[in-house]
């Protein structure tokens, strides 16, 4: 019976053992469970069972950085023994200890007792605590030892090997809250910069849209600072624009920056090399300012004043450069003093970059524009004085041609018959010369604005008739057959008959000009509410690649020093501008040797429209 009894305590005992064991385990989990992210609550309930079913004095956590030991959490520890155990941590791990031993060797290490150990190194902590036996266990991740538990009793020789397992189980859920929450720290670092990272797409995304969508330079730096002030975690940000002729550096753009500070800088731009801002303009590098408070050397006193009444305490400039020229300058500021992380500094070089090319845009813009006024007003000269020219040429031009009609109709005589012959040459050179004229009249005219159409009734029968009239002396000259294809029942036409019969009579003169032997053609149809009329022509025809420029200013098929027709090239230029001004339009198809067909097209009933320049 005493034997029995014996074993039902033994058993009871055992059970007791377990089920307390088994009950500080779901602890643990329970602990770890909740405590994803911080590992303090789950040290703490370790030291606790730990200290509980060692039947220890108290327990003690530490965390091994693969080069110093740090105390991390306690149970039962009198304060004085706190104080000296902070006092003695953080240190490295030697075998003067049962910690360091443990650490050290990724065994379970035991002193029985301490004054016993002649290798042991804290009797001042001993002393303080008043331990006698110590144990600690290794708290393993795979091979690396990355901290220990530990156990302490003022008896000696106080710890079996049963509590010893007991700890080295506690180790083991030790290292699963450790890698869960480094492992959930890694998700949300990871989570963290990649947000950032979608966070600067989009607003480089932005900014670049910014740039290639509009040449408001005010809008694109608005838009930069303003990125780059909360890419980078600043209270204000600010861009400045170099200029170069006075050495300093002009405020374009600002965001949050305080406005007083705004004003000051308004009135008073920075000058070269001032201020963090001209020291990376200097340098060609971003500069930094931890403390603005500790450098006065940077700015002005009023300056100075008010960047601390707007509380900033430090400043990130970086430079803009572009081809070796100092741009400008973007730079943001903070309410926390320290310096910016190397990230942001290359985050706000990229948004300097930016800056640059929006800034370049502006100036190439500008000087484009300026470029483009003085050739918009060296070209309304240019009209200007060719119509002036042409008006005062053609005054004393017509009063020769006068006077030699007059000289060979015999008004003042009669003359030998050599001198009929060259008279009649110089009134032809003359008549020739009068045209060139009134191209050039013409052209100057439609450039400056100037060409107005006399719109009224008119019929195609009669503008056909007037041209061919005009030039069929010239085709028999030359055995070219000139024919016309008119329908009878063509409408009444309105529009200016003057200049659409100086359309065909220039386009029939070409015609007849360039072509040796063959004939010419004229035909006239009415579709759509418009005029369709072709000249067609057995000449040599115009190159392929001629044809989209055969209708510019002083362009022609032969513009050699050589050539054996003659003209100005401004023929077909005034006729597609009179064309364009009755809202129609003018083309040709020809291919090189097969003869040509230019044909124009005028809405019966035209308006005058505007014709770009």
């Amino acid at each position: 019976q005493a034997v029995i009894a014996i074993e039902n305590v033994r058993l009871f005992n055992e059970l007791e053992e377990r089920l307390e064991q088994q009950t500080a385990t779901s602890d643990i989990l329970r602990v770890i469970s909740k405590s994803q992210t911080d590992v303090q609550p789950v040290f703490e309930t370790i030291c606790a069972n730990a200290r509980k079913l060692c039947d220890a004095s108290w327990s003690v956590f530490y965390t091994y950085d693969g080069e110093m030991l740090h105390y991390a959490a306690t149970n039962d520890m009198s304060h004085v023994a706190v104080e000296a155990t902070r006092h003695a941590f953080p240190r490295k791990p030697d075998l003067g200890s049962a910690l360091g031993r443990a650490i050290l060797t990724g065994s379970v290490a035991y002193i029985k007792d301490v004054l016993e150990d002649k290798d042991y190194n804290l009797e001042e902590l001993a002393r303080v605590a008043m331990y006698r036996s110590t144990a600690s266990v290794p708290v393993l991740r795979g091979d690396i030892v990355i901290g220990a538990i530990s156990v302490s009793s003022t008896e000696p020789d106080r710890f079996s090997d049963r509590q010893l397992g007991m700890l080295q189980t506690f180790a083991d859920q030790a290292v699963i809250a450790i890698q869960n929450t480094r492992l959930f720290n890694e998700l949300q670092s990871r989570t963290q910069e990649l947000a950032r990272s979608v966070e600067q797409l989009r607003s480089l995304s932005e900014v670049g849209q910014a740039v290639n969508s509009t040449l408001d330079l005010q809008e694109v730096l608005s838009t930069i600072v303003k990125n780059a002030v909360e890419l980078s975690g600043a209270d204000s940000g600010v861009v400045f624009e170099a200029d170069e002729e006075i050495d300093s550096f002009q405020l374009r753009a600002t965001y949050r920056m305080p406005p007083q500070l705004v004003d000051i800088i308004r009135v008073r731009p920075l000058r070269g090399g001032e201020g963090a801002t001209g020291r990376a303009a200097e340098l060609r590098q971003p500069v930094q300012i931890p403390e603005l408070k500790q450098a006065p050397d940077y700015y002005s006193g009023s300056l100075q004043r008010l960047s601390e009444v707007a509380g900033l305490r430090s400043l990130l400039a970086v430079p803009l450069v572009r081809e070796g020229r100092v741009l400008g300058s973007l730079a943001v500021a903070r309410k926390i003093p320290g310096e910016f992380a190397p990230e942001i500094v290359n985050l706000l070089q990229t948004f300097a970059a930016q800056s640059t090319l929006a800034i370049q845009n502006a100036r190439l813009f500008r000087e484009i524009a300026e470029k483009s006024r003085e050739l918009e007003i060296a070209s309304q000269h240019k009209s200007q004085f060719l119509a002036n020219m042409s008006h005062e040429l053609r005054t004393p031009l017509n009063a020769i041609l006068g006077y030699t009609e007059l000289i060979s109709d015999g008004i003042y005589g009669e003359m030998p018959e050599k001198m009929g012959e060259i008279m009649e040459r110089v009134q032809s050179s003359g008549r020739n010369l009068l045209g060139l004229i009134n191209d050039v009249l013409d052209l100057s005219k439609i450039e400056a604005g100037q060409l107005e159409l006399a719109i009224n009734d008119y019929s195609f029968h009669d503008i056909v008739h007037s041209v061919v009239s005009s030039v069929e002396s010239l085709a028999a000259e030359k055995q070219l057959k000139l024919s016309t294809n008119l329908p009878t029942d063509l409408p009444v036409g309105k529009g200016d008959e003057r200049r659409i019969a100086q359309v065909l009579m220039n386009l029939v003169g070409n015609a007849i000009k360039f072509t040796d032997a063959g004939e010419v053609v004229i035909d006239v149809a009415e579709a759509d509410q418009n005029f369709i009329v072709s000249v067609r022509d057995t000449g040599p025809g115009v190159p392929e690649e001629q044809k989209e420029t055969i209708f510019e200013e002083f362009q022609q098929v032969d513009s050699s020093s050589t050539r054996k027709k003659g003209g100005t090239g401004l023929g077909l230029a005034i006729s597609r501008r009179i064309v364009e001004l009755h809202g129609g339009e003018i083309w040709l198809e020809a291919t090189s040797g097969n003869g040509s067909t230019f044909t124009f097209s005028v809405p019966v009933n035209a308006m005058i429209r505007e014709v770009a320049a």
